[in-house]
């Protein structure tokens, strides 16, 4: 490639196209970071979006110069409103905390952004290097587990072929000397990526049709399958012959990659051998760059279609700058729950019962007596919630799981004063020595209140629409002896007579 072929024309439509990816890129810079955290992250599955960006942009630019001369920039509505549907899309991914849903939702907002400058016609192969990056995003995670049976399996087949003694159960593989687990790192799962992305960008290279790339990238995955195989069957043979003492047997990600440069090299030796034999029978495919109509350029018209194609594919960020930038602090939030006031008497609360949630921006515990009654609360409050700060996450956790089990989980209506009813999660658990508590739970997210998680995530994504960040969730509990039915009555009291000054804490909404 070499700009002295460019007309003046065709340079301006080339860094429009650079202008708008770049600036989509910070636009979504969020994102954007995203994708470089995970790809530096200490045994990350996808470290190669680091080479497999600059390439992909390469071949992007490398594509676009090839086909210069039938690219016509122009309005196309359809893809516009199509940008702005996928813009708000990311806006709910990051409102739900949904990283790999933001990160799918960019890559396809750069691909359509590229078929809203050019066409669809002319931008099939424009979008292929763009949507591989979909290779480095953590959505593959999802195939660890389901390659671990297949693999063992095959394993113990291999073993049972050459001889040796092996049982093979789920994921695990048992010889005469120990037992091996096919676990979640030995899935192959790395090799799979690193095979399907390289078999993709071949494909691209060579001009292969849609069925002869899948045919070629499932062949490609069968080599990856093989390979991880044949390092876990080494490894089985390593503890096999050392009675269980060989280093491969806590190090052996390196010989993974050993063995599959090795097996996919061969792969690619008889593709290109393959390839030569056909040859002679089948010409390469050619672009016909001949004759295009040729239309007046305009750069004002150019400058305004990028910048509609850019407000549109930017309506998620936007939205959020405008109507998203409400103070999640509601005020000072060191709140003061002593309810010196309602003449309660403050006891001891019980250290063992133990419920945290991660990250909270103010957390209380107390505990008092109502009714001859322990009555005990826990309260945390998040200002902003964002990834790993959140009040719904299954890091929290409403008791000590060590000391706790859960027994029973209903959703239990409640009457308070006023003719009010609030719906609250009741979980009864027990400890070892058949103690039980009764624990009553509900959330304050977006204004709303909530017993549900699910609910408890939507009313989230709305009130960060109304620009409302902030959420809380309370917990009761106390013993509970016999059937719980005066436990219930006392902590039904205490919700009573505390539930109107949390409330105004957290500035809820009352129902």
């Amino acid at each position: 490639m070499t700009l002295k072929e460019l007309s003046p024309d065709q340079l301006f439509s080339g860094v429009v196209l650079l202008a708008c990816v770049l600036i989509l890129t910070l636009v979504y810079g969020q994102t954007s970071i995203g994708f470089y955290r995970l790809w530096v992250a200490e045994n990350s599955l996808q470290s190669h979006g680091l080479l497999l960006l600059p390439l992909s942009y390469y071949l992007l630019a490398r594509e676009w110069y090839s086909r210069r001369h039938e690219l016509q920039i122009s309005f196309r509505p359809i893809l516009l409103l199509l940008l702005v549907i996928l813009s708000v899309i990311w806006l709910l991914s990051e409102i739900a905390q949904i990283q790999v849903g933001s990160q799918m939702v960019l890559i396809m907002i750069l691909s359509v952004s590229v078929m809203a400058l050019f066409g669809i016609k002319h931008t099939a192969r424009m979008v292929l290097p763009i949507l591989v990056l979909i290779s480095a995003t953590s959505v593959w995670s999802v195939l660890s587990q389901p390659l671990q049976v297949p693999t063992a399996v095959f394993v113990n087949q291999m073993l049972h072929f050459t001889g040796y003694a092996s049982f093979q159960e789920s994921y695990f593989i048992t010889i005469p000397e120990g037992v091996f687990e096919v676990g979640d790192t030995c899935s192959g799962l790395r090799y799979q990526i690193a095979a399907i992305t390289l078999a993709i960008i071949y494909s691209f290279f060579s001009h292969y049709s849609i069925r002869h790339a899948v045919i070629y990238m499932l062949l490609a995955s069968g080599v990856a399958f093989i390979s991880n195989s044949i390092r876990i069957y080494i490894v089985v043979l390593s503890g096999h012959y050392t009675n269980m003492t060989h280093s491969l047997l806590n190090d052996h990600i390196w010989l993974g990659w050993v063995v599959f440069v090795i097996c996919y090299a061969a792969f690619m030796y008889a593709t290109v051998s393959y390839e030569k034999r056909l040859k002679g029978e089948q010409k390469q495919p050619v672009i016909e760059t001949g004759k295009v109509p040729v239309t007046k350029f305009s750069y004002s018209k150019t400058i305004l279609i990028a910048s509609v194609l850019l407000i549109s594919a930017s309506a998620g960020p936007i939205y959020s700058v405008i109507a998203m930038n409400g103070d999640g602090m509601r005020g000072s939030y060191d709140f003061d729950f002593s309810f010196g006031e309602i003449n309660l008497t403050e006891v001891t609360a019980d250290e063992r019962w133990n419920p945290a949630w991660v990250n909270a921006d103010f957390e209380k515990r107390t505990a008092y007596q109502v009714a001859g009654i322990n009555a005990e609360l826990y309260t945390a409050y998040y200002a902003t919630q964002e990834q790993g700060k959140e009040a719904v996450n299954d890091l929290n956790q409403a008791y000590n799981s060590e000391e706790w089990v859960s027994s029973d989980r209903v959703i239990l209506d409640i009457n308070l004063s006023a003719g009010r009813t609030i719906s609250v999660s009741e979980e009864t658990i027990v400890d070892s020595k058949r103690n039980e508590r009764i624990i009553w739970q509900w959330y304050y997210i977006g204004g709303e209140i909530s017993s549900s998680r699910l609910q408890s995530k939507l009313y989230g994504i709305l009130g960060a629409l109304k620009g409302r960040h902030d959420a809380a969730v309370v917990v009761i509990s106390t013993d509970k002896t016999g059937d719980g039915t005066l436990e219930r009555e006392s902590m039904m009291k205490f919700t009573d007579l505390v539930i109107n000054k949390i409330e105004q804490h957290y500035s809820a909404q009352k129902n």
